[in-house]
Order: structure tokens, then sequence, then C-alpha cells
């Protein structure tokens, strides 16, 4: 068998694509199609790796991986990251709770988001939870709980620093072209400097709750190292303005936040800011040649389609974990002395999500049918049993997958096509890229989807949602079944008045499905 590594946990062997020890085809053949697959080795490696790279760097204290359990909250998931020592870092009581199922040491868990509801703040406290302030209304909840408290709750102060450093244009808008400091400033999370001294100092009169650090978090701007050192120069002098404005106070721990890209980095890469100005230009021209006829305009825009509309997944690399590791924590420990925060003994905490799970992921789906159009002008679609409703978290990032045939790995390019999905959406997965001449039956793959992805599919045009499972070497096991209509429908409820008089058994599709009981 010939073998050629695409990754660490993708090869090619013999033209087939290999997660970890096992053909993406066998695995399709035993679980069915579409299918997310995710690769437990890889992630432990990637815990492993920011854990190594940043105590490298971290010279004060210890520190703490607190993987973003939005990215990819599966319980088997959330289970191997509490395997590997990680804390979490969650958003809603569903996160927190999966987060205590999966066994995360409390002390570790920090509850993050704006807003949160009071109930959610109580069991946060409860179960002893770091609980961010990240509002003022979580203050006064903070105040009206604290009485009530058997045991010291535990608070950070999530600030939003002006990245003043940094103006570059920021990925985070599919618009471009907006200043990054800007961006992030206008962002919902984090409070400003005079909101956190003002929470500050309320939190600090309270009894059984103790300040134990400082949060912030911007996310993924941009892929390098130097905004994530403008960032960590920000944070220092905005925490050195707390400290001071609090008499003097010292943190325990500081969170650095996450938004770490990931090597093939699809992020906001169907984007192209050229793209108004060469469709405006492909209008004008448009508009002009109508006067010339629908046959000589077509054959124009055939042949300006041809070269000038493709797409192509990122093919520059983001920097390593090392190389943010490094990048990160010099820039954080040359800055907080400088602001009067000395760094020795502080627990460093980052809470990385897509970088993390984004390259453990493989979705896989068949190629149903293809269409080529001749005239009036040449395209091709190529059509997949997946749809953008399943990939959502990248539909939202505007991302643009790396991907493979995965059973012709080898097959060479030979044609331009649009791949869409199955939904009754338009559904463009990817635009105008190469690929060989598909035809029905062939396996693709799209890569780099472990963080958001499943977590945010949705079930549009009621269609079940697909299964996941978890490869470990030559093992696959499945972590999350795939749906059937029943489960589809299983919130609907039918009010006792719109009941038919009877009710006819439907036609089985896809899995079982049950006529719904009638409600009073």
């Amino acid at each position: 068998m010939t073998e050629t590594r695409i990754d660490d946990c993708l090869s090619n062997r013999d033209g087939v694509l290999f997660i970890e020890e096992l053909a993406s085809t066998e695995l399709v053949e035993r679980f069915g199609s579409p299918l997310f697959v995710f690769s437990e080795n890889q992630i432990r490696r990637n815990v492993r790796r920011f854990k190594d790279a940043f105590e490298a760097g971290w010279t004060a204290g210890p520190v703490k991986v607190m993987p973003a359990a939005k990215a990819n909250w599966t319980y088997a998931i959330q289970r191997v990251l509490a395997e590997e020592g990680c804390g979490a870092d969650i958003y809603s009581a569903g996160e927190l709770d999966v987060a205590l199922r999966a066994g995360v040491d409390p002390r570790f868990i920090s509850a993050n988001g704006v807003p949160k509801e009071k109930e959610h703040i109580r069991r946060t406290l409860e179960v002893g939870a770091r609980l961010t302030i990240d509002s003022l209304r979580d203050v006064d909840f903070l105040e009206e709980l604290a009485p009530t408290l058997s045991k010291t709750a535990h608070v950070r102060l999530r600030i939003r620093p002006a990245i003043s450093g940094f103006v570059k244009s920021s990925d985070f808008v599919a618009e471009g072209l907006v200043p990054t400091d800007i961006t992030a400033l206008l962002y919902k999370g984090g409070l400003s400097i005079d909101e956190v001294i003002e929470a500050g100092k309320r939190v600090m009169k309270l009894t059984h709750v103790e300040v134990v650090g400082f949060h912030q978090h911007h996310g993924r701007h941009k892929a390098t190292t130097e905004y994530w050192e403008a960032q960590m120069r920000a944070y220092a002098r905005d925490v050195g303005r707390v400290c001071k404005a609090l008499g003097g106070y010292q943190p325990e721990e500081i969170s650095i936040g996450g938004g770490f890209a990931i090597p093939r980095d699809p992020h906001n890469a169907a984007t192209h800011y050229s793209d108004p100005v060469a469709f405006g230009a492909l209008h004008l021209l448009s508009l002009g040649l109508k006067y010339l006829g629908s046959k000589i305009r077509y054959f124009v825009i055939d042949k300006l389609m041809g070269v000038a509309v493709k797409g192509a997944p990122n093919t520059v690399p983001a920097p390593s974990i090392e190389e943010y590791g490094r990048a990160t924590t010099a820039a954080l420990l040359e800055a907080l002395p400088k602001h009067g925060v000395d760094p020795a003994g502080i627990m460093l905490q980052l809470e990385p999500g897509r970088s993390i799970h984004g390259n453990t992921g493989v979705h896989l789906s068949t190629v149903e049918a293809t269409k080529k159009m001749t005239s009036p002008i040449k395209w091709n679609v190529v059509t997949i049993d997946t749809t953008e409703f399943w990939l959502v978290g990248g539909r939202y990032e505007h991302h643009l997958h790396d991907f493979r045939i995965a059973n012709r790995l080898d097959a060479p390019p030979t044609m331009k096509a649009d791949v869409a999905g199955r939904s009754c959406y338009g559904d463009r997965l990817l635009g105008a890229v190469s690929l060989p001449e598909v035809e029905a039956g062939d396996l693709f793959a799209m890569l780099d989807t472990g963080a958001y992805q499943e977590v945010s599919a949705s079930n549009f045009n009621a269609m079940p949602r697909p299964a996941s499972v978890l490869v470990t070497d030559n093992r696959a096991v499945v972590i999350r079944r795939a749906e059937t209509l029943d489960d589809v429908f299983a919130r609907d409820e039918l009010p006792k008045h719109l009941a038919p008089a009877e009710t006819a058994e439907p036609r089985e599709q896809h899995g079982a499905v049950t006529p719904l009981a009638a409600k009073g």
C-alpha cells in the first residue's frame, strides 16, 4: 500500500482518504452518508500541544487549557477533554451540564457569556465553577444571591480592551476592511473600563464572594501572531488600570480567551473583498452587451466567467500552536509589569475552541448527481447529500473548506463546478472549485469541520441530522446517532381542535414515523 500523509490524522492510501487507520469509504459503508467523523487522537494531540507550548512560554506560573465547549459540546468529546485534564469555557446552562457530566473539575469551568439567567448563575456558583462577570446585570444577580451562598463564590471580571495597536482589517466580518480594533469594540462581550471598575468595587463588598482574576476574549480576527501580541499588550494595559482603581488588587488568574486559527484556516475564505468590484464590472458589461443580442452577450459572459469566477481553499498556513504560544506569552509577560502587575504565581488560562477541534473533524457526503449546462453558458453543478444547514457554523463565518474526493484522491482536476447541498436553499457549499470528473456515488470529504459545524446543525426542510462517529486508531464508534423523522417531530404537539377525525398511518421514510397525539 502506498501512503502519503495529509496531516497528523489524515492520509492518502492508494487513492483513498484514511482517517487515522480507517478508510473513509469503510466508515460510510458502516455508518451511512452523510457522516461527521472526529479523530480522538487529534483532539488529544492538539490539547497537549497547547499545554506544552504555553507552559514553555508562561514561566511565571501554571497554565490551564480550558477549551470552549461551544465549539464541540458532544458528550464523548467533552469526556476526552476531561481525561486530558482540561477545564472548560462554557456559555450556557447546557454546556455547564455536559462539562460536569464529562468530569471536568468545576474549579476550572469558566461560565462566560452575556446575558446570563439568574438560575444559570446560581447553579454555576453552587457547583463551584468560575463566574465571569460580563454585565452589570450579572452583578445585580450576584448581590441578590450572595447572602444565600453556602460556600465562597469565585468570580472574574471580563474586560474588553481596545486593541489600539492592531488596526488591520478584521476577518470577523464578511464585509471586510473594518479595522480590528473597531470590530472588537463593537462586539457584545466584555465590559468597558468604567463598567469593570464599578463591577469590581461592588463585588468586592460582598461576603462569600472572591474576585480571583480577569478574563478577555476577542475571538478570531486575524490569523497572525502580531494580532495576539497587540491583544495581550492592550489586555495588560487595562488589567493594570483596573488593578490600580481597585486599590492595588493582584489577580490570581488571567484568562486570555481563544481565537487561534487552525492550520488550513477556512475562516472567511469564501469572501473575496475584490468580488464587489469584479461583479460590478461584469454587471455593467452585461448591461452594455444586451444591445448586441443575447447570443453575443452569453458568449462573452461565458468566457469571462470561465476565467474570472473561481474558488479555492486557503493555501497559506496559519501560525502553529507553538508560534502562538511563544508570541502570546512573551507579550503578556513583558507588558504586565509595565502596568504595575507582577505576573509571578498567576495562573494563565486559555480557551481555544476552533483550534482544539477544527482539524479533528471530517464531514463525509456522497455525490448524488451532476449537472452540466452547455448553453447559453457552460456551468457544472455537483449535488451532494449534505447541506449548509448541517455546516451552519461555517456558513456564518463564510468558510471555504479544504476538500477531497475521498475515494479518488489521485484523480486530477478536469472541470470547474459549484458543489451544492440537498436543501431547497441555493445551498452553495463550494463555489466554482476545481474537481475531477465526479459521478454519483463518489465520496466527498469536507476537511476541518470539527468545530462549530455538527453542534450548529438544524432540521431545515424537516431533514433528520446525520450521525457522528469517533475514530480512535482502527476503531470507530457512534457518539451521536443519526436522527429519525420521529426525532425531528418529537417536540411537536397537535392541539385537540386540529386533530383529524382519522389519522392515517404515514409511509415510512428515512426512519419510523408515528402519528402525533392530539393535545387537549
